[in-house]
């Protein structure tokens, strides 16, 4: 009987680790009658699924690979992984998946690893902050580039994180046997890690070391980015800039309200969630504890980031840094005067004031638009990706 394990995620759950683990153990894990299959050099296979940004919102759709990349299997017991399929939530696109899978396997177990929506939000967000351009990443299409560690709750959003609605489709086509729910966090892991946890839903007492591949940004690179991005900077100024924005440490971070109201907007989806596949005492198949969190987040960019950091944007070499610079402080003090809870602690003459500095560099500001190079029109347009 042949029986394929498919992993379909989450993103920000230790995929890349997991593929990473899997594709340099193939050859081991061939000795013992178990194949990897996969589309990526580093053993990921999203490349299944196509992630497009329309006028209407974000669209997945599976494409011919992932048909091609089952029929070229050999082996009585095959893994594929793809985080990518935790994008697809319509019952057609899944139902599409099982008949594919059927064709080639009498047995699919379907795995998916999931992680409180505040901690994933986050994580996934800083994933597009590794980038220099708005829609190149799927973090990047998914979540935005607007101020915040945590995404808006945009349908897309709400959809994405909704996981009882989208596991509950993926059980309707495979069956409630066929899925194997783990949350991705230490404690719950066997092993303490994602290599060795699914490792063992294989059996056979497979060992395969555990590796980890960190893509976390600092705060620098975070704040920077995704701010330059949804002003519009060119993606050449962007890469020019990012030697001056590694080297920080930090983390950014949303405060403790918002981080749980985030989570809270799930609420109804993790009660459901922890009644039939992950089950946990909060009712909520997660923790409900937010105290690792500040009070006060440190995830919005300031006049004082600015003013630590322009000596860097001035020696970067980009055309114009001093209109750049402008344009960000410009952006800091229009989100200060915006800002309710902000703005209602400024006198008038306060706010008058900084009303005419933004007067002032409105005459210096200057956000260089990005030029599309004739070369870059000629190539296909990437639809999908980390």
């Amino acid at each position: 009987m042949r029986t394929l394990y498919l992993h379909i995620g989450f993103h920000k759950t230790g995929s890349s680790s997991l593929q990473l683990a899997l594709h340099r153990c193939r050859a081991a894990l061939l000795d013992r009658g178990v194949e990897f299959a996969a589309l990526g050099k580093k053993g990921n296979s999203s490349g299944a699924i196509d992630v497009e940004a329309r006028d209407t919102g974000l669209h997945f759709h599976l494409n011919d690979r992932f048909r091609q990349l089952l029929a070229a299997t050999r082996n009585d017991t095959v893994i594929v992984s793809a985080e990518h399929f935790s994008f697809l939530y319509r019952p057609v696109d899944i139902e599409r998946v099982r008949d594919i899978c059927a064709e080639h396997f009498d047995r699919t177990v379907v795995v998916a690893y999931l992680r409180r929506q505040d901690l994933h939000a986050r994580s996934f967000k800083q994933q597009g902050a590794r980038g220099c351009e708005r829609g190149r990443s799927s973090s990047s299409k998914l979540l935005g580039h607007e101020a915040g560690a945590l995404p808006q709750l945009t349908p897309a959003v709400r959809t994405y994180y909704d996981y009882f609605s989208k596991l509950r489709q993926w059980e309707a086509s495979f069956g409630r046997d066929a899925l194997q729910v783990r949350e991705f966090r230490p404690a719950r892991l066997q092993g303490g890690d994602i290599v060795t946890d699914f490792a063992s839903l294989l059996g056979d007492g497979l060992d395969i070391p555990p590796c980890r591949v960190n893509e976390g940004v600092g705060r620098r690179e975070f704040l920077l980015t995704h701010k330059l991005i949804e002003l519009g900077a060119a993606p050449g100024d962007i890469r020019r800039l990012k030697p001056g924005m590694r080297g920080d440490s930090s983390r950014v971070t949303p405060g403790r309200d918002n981080a749980r109201a985030f989570f809270e907007a799930f609420a109804e989806s993790n009660r459901q969630l922890s009644e039939r596949y992950l089950q946990h005492e909060s009712g909520l198949a997660f923790s409900d504890d937010f105290s690792t969190y500040p009070e006060t987040g440190n995830d919005l960019l300031s006049c004082a980031d600015l003013a630590e950091w322009s000596a860097d944007l001035l020696g970067s070499g980009i055309e114009n840094p001093r209109g750049l610079r402008d344009a960000l402080l410009d952006d800091c003090i229009r989100s200060l005067l915006e800002d309710p809870v902000a703005a209602g602690t400024l006198s008038q003459g306060v706010a008058g004031e900084l009303q005419g500095i933004r007067q002032c560099l409105a005459c210096t500001a200057a956000i260089a638009p990005a030029r599309t190079p004739w070369w870059s029109r000629l190539r296909r347009k990437k639809r999908s990706g980390r």
